[in-house]
């Protein structure tokens, strides 16, 4: 554990929890991951964006 460094790990929890809480304010969704890469394939075509763009997100934002 000598590269925990709990400032980085609490703004990281800090950014998971608004990214959360923000999607449940605009789209009245709670941000679980299977329903939402699940639904990326198999929802209606107008609920299909922000969920591949979610599922994207969470690729992409670690190689940022």
């Amino acid at each position: 554990m000598e590269n925990f460094t709990p400032v980085s790990a609490t703004i990281g929890g800090v950014l998971i929890g608004l990214a959360a809480v923000i999607l449940m304010f605009f789209n009245g969704r709670i941000a679980g991951i299977s329903g939402i890469f699940s639904g990326s394939f198999f929802s209606s075509s107008g609920d299909r964006l922000w969920r591949l763009l979610f599922v994207l997100g969470l690729i992409l934002g670690p190689l940022i």
